[in-house]
């Protein structure tokens, strides 16, 4: 019985140790990922501005943080996937390599896609 515990024990530990690990690579990029879609919508914010000093009205702001929130929230499906694929599937699909591309992908997804909303909307 006691060994039985000790290997219940350690399983437990990997898991909490993956996914502690999946979170923390995920989270070490988030700040990257926020200023590369940021950067999409205040292009479109600067180029359309149609302000003479460049500066548009304050609603123009929110627009842009409220996308960026909605962002955030899909950007944390990357770990989220990564967590419920390891736990349910017993197997690391996510290399640091697969991980990366990802991450890349996404985020000129995240790029494109706050830059064709904030063309309509700003």
């Amino acid at each position: 019985m006691n060994k039985n515990y000790k290997e219940s024990s350690k399983l437990k530990e990997d898991g909490i140790n993956e996914i502690s690990l999946s979170v923390r690579w995920w989270e070490k990029k988030r700040i990257i990922y926020n200023l590369i879609t940021l950067t999409g919508g205040l292009l479109v914010y600067f180029l359309r501005s149609e302000v003479p000093n460049g500066i548009s009205p304050f609603d123009n702001y929110f627009v842009i943080v409220f996308w960026l929130f909605g962002a955030n929230i899909f950007y944390t499906c990357g770990w989220g996937s990564d967590i419920l694929l390891n736990y349910y599937f017993k197997i690391r699909f996510w290399s640091d390599r697969f991980r990366m591309t990802c991450f890349i992908l996404g985020s000129l997804f995240s790029f494109c896609w706050m830059f064709l909303l904030a063309r309509d909307f700003i």
